[in-house]
């Protein structure tokens, strides 16, 4: 009896947890994309209800999908099983996905329009990425350290 009860428990907890998910949502919101001063252009695909927004000097760990601007495939991480990790706002990334990381939620999506200034700048990254070439990224936050908690 002790044992049924606790499953009980265990289906009305994980029913809970799957209503507040966005990734259940019979009908999930459409973002309307924003353009920053900067001319990134931000437009989220999935945001999560709760959870700590990413900040500059916070741990985050990415997994992205990389296309030229005429949608030219680069590279995604989840095909390499490589995931993207760095501290926001140290340069070690194009500014673009800096910036464009900013106020994301754990296991949020999001698509960004980053001009050619923002990413590989006019050295770009031979042989595939060109001189001032505009990129789009996909990217999903699956790991955060909050800067202090690290």
């Amino acid at each position: 009896m002790v044992a049924e009860m606790g499953d009980r428990l265990l289906l009305v907890a994980l029913t809970y947890l799957l209503a507040a998910c966005a990734w259940f949502r019979p009908d999930p919101p459409v973002y309307e994309p924003l353009t920053r001063a900067s001319g990134l252009v931000v437009q989220d695909l999935l945001v999560p209800d709760v959870g700590h927004e990413v900040s500059s000097g916070d741990a985050v760990v990415l997994h992205y999908d990389l296309w030229l601007a005429d949608r030219t495939a680069l590279e995604s991480s989840r095909q390499t099983g490589r995931p993207l990790r760095f501290v926001v706002g140290d340069g070690t990334v194009p500014s673009g996905v800096d910036q464009g990381v900013l106020g994301m939620r754990l296991f949020g999506r999001r698509r960004l329009s980053v001009p050619g200034a923002l990413g590989f700048g006019t050295s770009g990254r031979p042989p595939r990425i060109p001189p001032d070439a505009d990129l789009l990224f996909e990217i999903e936050l699956i790991e955060h350290a909050l800067a202090g908690q690290r």
